[in-house]
């Protein structure tokens, strides 16, 4: 018999192998093309006005570029011309289309474009002007100049009649209105999250907390629909990177001593945090080996046994040094949440549980799970390292933080498939300033817009699971975007 030198990622401990890819493919660029076009009938009906709208798109084209790498044909004002841009966005593999129009352009141009590319390619409809507002002494020429809209509605007719590009997203402004920018720039941003997340490698490190049904999932249907892949990484793999570990190295001294400094350390016993730092380190190689973008673990009975030591320090390091997103208890749809409002707000989201309500502060306390990214951690109080407060299978006492978000703007979200289909959280709210609670875990307690008994009853009613993640700043639109984008249906609490 044949022999081979390819083995499976099982046995390769971190080697080549046939079934991993041999490296991450990381974060890339939006890749977008521009068709701005015009008509080509009107240019000798009207000396200058090309010129007008040449400039016009420019402006838009100039916003694009620092958005990703741009692809712009130029004015698009005949069939040809749209015919060529749609070869040139063919082979840059563009994965975004933005269509925006100087004057009325017939649809056909667009379509002409469009035939190059597969039609899971996003398409943003900019129904622009050249100013916010009509001109009452002004001719025609005005009315021309200012006419894409009428064009952009024709063609998204279209696109409805022919079942085409479904999740077509409209955008309406002026070209130098600092609101449709923004608006511009929050679909390239989902989009590109929406694109990575079809590379995003998860790694499932155990199973969800038994009996846990609101965490069971469907992985082809988690694909299908969000696009990260996930693999099942046997806690041999885990404990195999453990024993390679040197306890006392120079690797697993550093965080500890790191750790002195940036944390009020109380009754953890330097032996203690070592073994705490360990996990930390071998956490860090396990999403390297593996090339992992996430990981969802089990500490409870699972990996506290094995390492003797709570997951928490080490889950804290992973958010830290930004290598990987990370949740427990098997909630891999929680970690894919964590990766989209970690994008959209550029901060690290919270991971925490339902919790409590307060009816004079008509709050919520969303509990931790022992860690939190230090980073995101209010800086005008001390950020503890405590004994955890569930013992699942350690040695003595393990480290657990206990620490909250800043006060302010906070939204909050998570996912789920109920029979009817995905369903999207978004509730936006506020972080109150209270006093610290004294419990050694995380926590955030925010403020809600309805009659706090109301919110708990609804968000009862609508079935989401008993955890959430919340993100400083009020994100809702986007989160709003990303679920239209792919066909998730928005529940707002």
């Amino acid at each position: 018999m044949g022999g081979s030198d390819i083995v499976s990622f099982e046995v390769s401990k971190g080697g080549p192998s046939g079934d991993l890819l041999s490296a991450k493919r990381g974060s890339v660029a939006a890749r977008i093309g521009f068709i701005g076009a015009g008509f080509f009938e009107y240019w000798r009906m009207y000396a200058g006005l090309k010129e007008r709208v040449e400039r016009s798109m420019k402006q838009l084209a100039d916003l694009l570029e620092g958005l990703g790498e741009l692809y712009d044909p130029g004015l698009i004002d005949t069939i040809d011309k749209a015919d060529a841009a749609g070869r040139l966005f063919a082979d840059a593999k563009v994965t975004i289309v933005v269509v925006a129009e100087g004057t009325y352009c017939p649809d056909y141009f667009v379509h002409q474009a469009l035939l190059h590319l597969p039609e899971s390619v996003a398409v943003l409809l900019v129904a622009s002007q050249e100013k916010d507002g009509l001109d009452f002494s002004a001719g025609y020429e005005e009315s021309l100049a200012n006419s894409g809209p009428m064009g952009i509605i024709q063609l998204a007719c279209s696109f409805r009649k022919m079942d085409k590009y479904r999740a077509y997203h409209p955008v309406i402004g002026a070209v130098n209105d600092p609101a449709l920018h923004a608006e511009i720039t929050r679909f390239v941003r989902v989009r590109k999250t929406i694109e990575e997340l079809r590379f995003w490698n998860i790694g499932l490190i155990g199973h969800i907390f038994r009996g846990m049904y609101d965490f069971q999932y469907d992985k082809t249907s988690v694909s299908g629909t969000f696009g990260p892949h996930i693999m099942d990484i046997d806690l041999k793999h885990l404990s195999g990177i453990l024993a390679e570990v040197d306890g006392d190295g120079d690797e697993v001294r550093e965080i500890a001593a790191r750790v002195r400094i940036q944390y009020v350390v109380e009754d953890i016993s330097e032996a203690e945090l070592l073994r705490a730092a360990r996990l930390g380190v071998a956490f860090g190689i396990l999403v390297e080996r593996y090339k992992l973008d996430g990981i969802a673990l089990l500490g409870q009975h699972f990996i506290e046994v094995e390492a003797k030591t709570t997951c928490y320090l080490g889950l804290a390091e992973l958010l830290r040094s930004g290598k990987a997103q990370a949740v427990t208890e098997g909630d891999v749809l929680g970690l894919i949440m964590s990766k989209v409002m970690g994008d959209i707000s550029g901060v690290t989201p919270f991971f925490g549980e339902w919790e409590e309500i307060d009816s004079g502060l008509n709050a919520i306390l969303l509990l931790g799970h022992g860690f939190i990214d230090p980073r995101m951690a209010r800086k005008d109080r001390p950020l503890f390292l405590k004994p955890a407060c569930e013992e699942w299978g350690f040695e003595g006492k393990a480290p657990g933080i206990e620490a909250t978000y800043v006060p302010g703007p906070v939204t909050v979200s998570h996912v789920i498939r109920h029979n009817s289909g995905w369903k999207m959280l978004v509730s936006e709210g506020e972080i109150l300033d209270c006093p610290p609670l004294c419990i050694s875990e995380s926590s955030i307690i925010f403020k809600v817009k309805r009659p706090v008994k109301e919110y708990f009853a609804e968000l009862i009613r609508l079935g989401f699971s008993h955890h959430a993640i919340a993100c400083p700043g009020h994100i809702g639109d986007s989160l709003k975007l990303f679920a239209a984008q792919i066909g998730v249906e928005v529940c707002e609490l």
